[in-house]
């Protein structure tokens, strides 16, 4: 019988993952959502704390794509990614 590592996320215990950079990877992400979810909730005036997570985790975890486009890159926001996620988000508002 083989033995495998598995390593849990800090903030999610539910997630498991076979290496230590991915659990690394999603607790980051994790925590860059609830930080912007936070930051949201405090500086939109009418956002509901839901709303702000929801919104503060499509950032975290489009993070890369968004950096781009700071960058000037915009063009990249248009180009579908095949994960409809910004629709889910105004659907449940």
């Amino acid at each position: 019988m083989a033995v495998v590592t598995l390593y849990m996320s800090d903030r999610d215990e539910s997630r498991q993952f076979t290496s230590k950079k991915d659990a690394d990877d999603y607790d980051k992400k994790l925590e860059l959502g609830s930080a912007l979810g936070d930051f949201l909730d405090g500086n939109v005036a009418g956002l509901s704390a839901e709303m702000a997570e929801d919104i503060g985790m499509l950032l975290a975890e489009h993070k890369d794509l968004l950096m781009a486009a700071f960058k000037g890159k915009t063009a990249l926001l248009a180009e579908p990614s095949g994960d409809n996620k910004v629709s889910n988000i105004a659907d449940a508002g």
